[in-house]
């Protein structure tokens, strides 16, 4: 039986980054066998992001560039549009990086109530309705699908997690957050994800 690869960047261990997720397999050394169990792992469903456009969860979101995923439902008043408004700033310090390099992948945890219109409203009153910031729903058994694989599904919105994961699918390397870190820790280990140099 194959042995389940650690996807943890060995530099950031040291660095009080968690690690999560394990779908890659030792010696699947090419992005596209990566990017395959990543398809595999999560489903390549179709979410619909805030403007009504769909999305393949892997091979149009998660493929090309590093992600930054968190949950949310448009209903919160308190967490949601207090991590929404630490992201901005995470977002504008990442600079021309980000929507190019790396992308914002905000999930409702409230698909039942969540359409695109709702989530529009969301991002539009936090001011994150922008390139590169996709705030997304499908039916719920999908949503149930990627969150459950993330490990940020509850049938509760109101107990929904505030960890932020951070991943890039082609090398099957994913970190865990804290929410609390500062946003400038934020964006350091961004870059070191994605390989740019602060």
């Amino acid at each position: 039986m194959r042995k389940i690869a650690a996807v943890v960047l060995s530099g950031l261990l040291g660095m009080g980054m968690a690690p999560a997720l394990n779908y890659a397999f030792a010696g699947e050394t090419s992005a596209d066998d990566r990017l395959e169990r990543a398809r595999s792992y999560f489903g390549d469903e179709k979410l619909t992001d805030q403007n009504g456009l769909t999305h393949r969860f892997v091979s149009d979101l998660l493929s090309n560039r590093i992600v930054l995923i968190n949950v949310i439902f448009t209903d919160c008043r308190d967490a949601c549009p207090m991590q929404t408004q630490k992201l901005q700033w995470v977002r504008k310090q990442l600079g021309e990086d980000f929507g190019s390099r790396i992308i914002f992948l905000s999930l409702s945890v409230d698909p039942k109530r969540d359409d695109p219109s709702m989530l529009k409203t969301f991002a539009d009153k936090q001011q994150a309705n922008v390139d590169g910031w996709k705030f997304l729903t499908a039916d719920e058994a999908v949503m149930i699908r990627i969150l459950g694989r993330l490990n940020q599904w509850t049938d509760d919105p109101n107990n929904h997690s505030t960890l932020l994961l951070a991943g890039n699918a082609r090398t099957a390397h994913w970190v865990k957050l804290r929410p609390d870190s500062p946003p400038e820790r934020i964006v350091a280990d961004l870059r070191r994800l994605a390989g740019i140099d602060n």
